[in-house]
């Protein structure tokens, strides 16, 4: 067996948006569903600003304000607002959001969500507060809910089911390359539809395509005595090649697929070329962290830290044994990553949005790791989506600074956080 991969657990807080932001990319995979948020004017808020360009949308999502009056009430009443939302927009399914504030008045969602249920039209609790999930993280949460839902296979349905959501040209490409494998596929979860949920049972082999279900894909496991496929995500050409490879392996298929990645490496030699040597940080807290550091690794990278917030020893397994050597960091202390970004200088940090545009502010050359989540990066067809994503600020910044003077690492310190200021080590 190969040794454990070691990381460090930190103090630090998530700085990213909170569950509810999921359901930006949930509502429009799952097209016959509706999500309510049970919610204050600042869940309104943030979801109306996170997710403003589609305006001129449609949206199946709403917010049950909570006003000053409902915190004297023992169980808020939403039942009037779920017979609107059945007759405006007909879903077949209505998930039911937890927020901070509910969550604090100890609103118990269980209850609440059953009473307003039918079975023409059931109404589901996701546990999606910021106080516990990071906005990836909601997703396992509507896919435990979609769970029973699914038809029990017979132990002898022998088919894959992709687990994660990814946007239908990406599920139309993983349904092409299983086809020209061999591979026979039973569906998706979360399906385009609540009806078309695939069918999971003894014979069944779960592929996460989404490094953040590891509950949802531990729960599928422990009730239907399936198989969980154990590799790499499908990431990059190496993770692609390992997917598939390791794929065609539970179903008795000996492929390699060796040619197809060094094609796919070839095609996006112009960003590999620029990542090579290039030393990365990773400070965001996607979940999406452990894979996208280990394609950089891959593209010639040197991958100084990878931190992401939750680091699961199974379920991450093959990507903790692919990033032997890189410090890895779970709940990183974003105090502690400012000194040692001003120590080791990274070319390039991945933060999120929140930390990102400061650090930018200062002259490190940082990138939005939200960017990652709602882009197609996922299989063959998402390789040079992923590739020009990692390289994008590193062009931008050798456009604006041609002579390469960064004024950060020129000055002699980087200031962090008010009233501080980081001296910068000389080698």
């Amino acid at each position: 067996m190969p040794p454990k991969a070691s990381f460090t657990r930190e103090d630090g807080l998530y700085h990213s948006f909170c569950g509810l932001v999921s359901v930006g990319w949930l509502y429009q995979k799952i097209k016959d569903s509706f999500f309510l948020i049970l919610g204050t004017h600042t869940c309104a808020h943030l979801l109306q600003n996170t997710l403003g360009v589609m305006i001129f949308a449609r949206p199946r999502f709403a917010v049950s304000l909570l006003e000053e009056g409902d915190l004297s009430s023992a169980q808020p009443h939403i039942a009037d607002q779920i017979e609107e939302i059945k007759r405006e927009h007909r879903p077949s399914v209505i998930f039911l959001l937890s927020s901070c504030t509910p969550e604090v008045m100890k609103v118990e969602f269980e209850g609440l969500a059953h009473s307003v249920s039918t079975p023409e039209v059931p109404v589901l609790f996701v546990p999606a507060s910021g106080l516990d999930y990071t906005f990836a993280q909601s997703e396992d949460s509507v896919l435990q809910a979609l769970l029973p839902f699914c038809p029990v296979a017979p132990p002898d349905d022998r088919r894959v089911v992709f687990l994660g959501s990814v946007n239908d040209a990406i599920a139309d490409d993983f349904a092409l390359e299983a086809a020209r494998l061999g591979i026979p596929v039973a569906g998706f979860l979360p399906a385009n539809h609540f009806h078309e949920l695939p069918p999971i049972g003894p014979g069944t082999v779960i592929a996460p395509l989404q490094p953040f279900l590891p509950r949802v894909a531990n729960q599928i496991v422990n009730e239907r005595e399936c198989t969980l496929l154990s590799s790499l995500f499908p990431f990059g050409p190496d993770g692609c090649r390992a997917f598939w490879e390791d794929l065609a392996a539970e179903f008795g298929l000996q492929v390699d697929l060796s040619e197809r990645e060094a094609r796919a490496w070839e095609r996006i030699k112009h960003h590999t070329d620029l990542l090579r040597g290039k030393k990365v940080f990773f400070a965001a807290d996607t979940l999406l962290e452990l894979p996208l550091a280990r394609f950089l690794r891959a593209a010639g990278a040197e991958v100084l830290e990878c931190s992401t917030p939750y680091i699961n020893r199974r379920f991450h397994s093959r990507e903790l044994q692919a990033l032997e050597g890189v410090r890895l960091v779970e709940q990183a202390n974003f105090e502690r990553q400012l000194r040692s970004i001003a120590e080791e200088r990274p070319d390039l940090v991945i933060s999120n949005i929140i930390t990102a545009n400061p650090l930018i502010g200062r002259g490190v050359v940082a990138k939005w790791g939200t960017e990652f989540i709602f882009s197609p990066i996922h299989g063959w067809a998402g390789v040079n989506t992923l590739a020009s994503l990692c390289t994008r600020a590193l062009r931008r910044h050798a456009q604006l600074d041609p002579l390469g003077l960064d004024p950060v690492w020129t000055a002699g310190v980087m200031p962090s956080l008010p009233g501080e200021v980081i001296p910068l080590t000389r080698s």
